[in-house]
This record gives C-alpha cells, structure tokens and sequence, in this order.
C-alpha cells in the first residue's frame, strides 16, 4: 500500500531530496510510533567479526524495545535484519527497487519473515521497479532520515554506508562506527570515520544504548565456563601478554591476531592495559 502522506511521521516529511510516495509491507506502525528507531549499515563484504559484531549486540539492543532499520542489502544488512527477528525484534527493510519486484533465494526468506514477525518493508518504488545504481542512494536517505541514530559496523573507504553516514549527519543524527583492525578494507570507513570525529566510536552493546540515551542497567556477565574457544583466550591463561608475544606462541599472521584480539575486547573478555592484554576473570 501506498502510505497517505497524512499519516506520516515527521522524521519522513523531513527527508531531503523530499519522497514522493512510500510502499509499505506488513506493520507500518513501525513508521509512525516513538519506539527508538537504530539503522545499522555496513559492508556487503561482511567479515566474521562484522557478523559476530552484530549477532552478540542485537538481544541487548532488541530488550531495550529498539526497531532495527536497514537497507535489506547482503552483508550487514541482512545480517542485522536476521538477527532482530531472531531475537523477537522488529525491522524495517527499506528496499532500494520496487516493493513488488521478486528477489531470490535466501532473501525471499528473509523477506517473508520480515512480514510474518509483524515487520515492514518499505521502498518509494512502486511494482516491480527494478534496482538501478542511483537507487541505492536515493534509499540511503530513508534509511538514515527514518532512524534516531544510524551505526555503521563495517565500511570500506568507498563504500556505499558512508553515504547513508554523510546523510546522517546532514539530517541531524547521531552518528555511531564499530572501529575494526586497521589492516581491514573493510574497516576503513569506519575507522577514519572515528578518527577524524565524524562518529562516536561504540564498542559495546551497552554504549549504543548509552548514546541512544536509553537506561542500560545493571547487566550480570558470567564467565568461568562461559568463556568462548579462543586461541587468545588460551593463550593469556598462563597471565598478560603483547601482541609480539602472541604472534610467537600462537604462530598466527599479525592481521588474524589482531582481528581476534579485537573481538574479545568488543566482547569484554580481555583488556588492554600498558601496551599488554589479559583476560577479565
């Protein structure tokens, strides 16, 4: 259906280029109620970590009552899609070609759970528009102009997530970048964008709920047994250890490490201190 313009929200009107008209799939109260709304945008070349990033975040994220808008791309995308309807969340998918135009495979799955869970999808395209290059930005600006805060997990230096970034920040939203390893492509984006202070750097659940000014509370972490199976976690049981340490006992390439390192920091289970990591007992 065609969403009347009476009926739209503020944050829609607001968009600039303006949008003409709004096809919608499934609960369109997710478009118009004040329940946080959180864009998370990356990489089509997702990586592990990007995947586990999203995947260890989103329960925490979903309790908190926060609806998930992204872009329904492969990657990130779909990614965060998943994980918030796995875990009793809503989303809403904003497609960048024709809200009747067929996809294929895995992703009419996921669409069809999308509108099954009480979800949306929602394009200004209408039928079976088809996708083009220039469709894909012109989404952007849905996705960033309808969410209280976007957070980009993994972008390139080019990559397509910098201009739902850039969209953000002319729209007036909080900007939030997962930093990733510095020999990542597709961390790049969001590095850069951390250190020249266009983003604010989160690098846990907790700090999205904090930047989103929502109560986080007192979360119980258990651990003892509750340890991931990791090489780095092993390896600093005998007590602290730097990253050339490391590198000798695990005999692992530098990149790898430091990607692994990074995620049980992201996770909570080491820190770094002096230069140093040990693990959080």
């Amino acid at each position: 259906m065609d969403l009347p313009k009476e009926n739209w929200s503020n944050e829609l009107r607001k968009i600039s280029p303006k949008v003409e008209h709004l096809y919608c799939k499934g609960n369109i109260d997710l478009l118009l109620n004040n329940a946080p709304k959180l864009a998370i945008v990356g990489s089509r070349r997702m990586t592990d970590y990007g995947q586990r990033v999203i995947e260890k975040w989103m329960p925490k994220l979903v309790q908190k009552g926060i609806t998930i808008v992204s872009g329904f791309m492969y990657g990130v995308d779909q990614t965060a899609h998943r994980a918030c309807v796995e875990n009793g969340g809503k989303t809403i998918a904003v497609l960048g070609w024709g809200i009747d135009r067929k996809v294929a495979g895995e992703d009419e799955k996921l669409y069809q759970k999308i509108i099954e869970v009480n979800s949306l999808i929602a394009s200004e395209y209408e039928g079976e528009y088809p996708a083009d290059r220039w469709t894909f930005p012109a989404r952007n600006r849905i996705v960033a102009g309808i969410a209280d805060v976007v957070l980009v997990v993994e972008a390139a230096e080019k990559s397509g997530s910098l201009i739902t970034a850039r969209l953000a920040k002319r729209f007036g939203k909080k900007l939030l970048a997962v930093p990733g390893p510095v020999n990542s492509r597709v961390s790049e984006g969001t590095n850069n964008l951390i250190k020249n202070g266009k983003a604010v750097m989160v690098m846990s659940a907790e700090d999205v709920l904090e930047e989103m000014n929502l109560g986080v509370g007192q979360i119980k972490m258990e651990f003892g047994n509750k340890f991931p199976k990791s090489p780095v976690l092993e390896a600093l049981e005998g007590g602290e250890k730097g990253v050339d340490e490391l590198v000798r006992i695990l005999q692992m390439p530098v990149s790898k490490l430091l990607e692994e390192i990074l995620t049980m920091e992201l996770e909570g289970y080491i820190e770094e201190k002096n230069g140093k990591y040990l693990r959080i007992l």
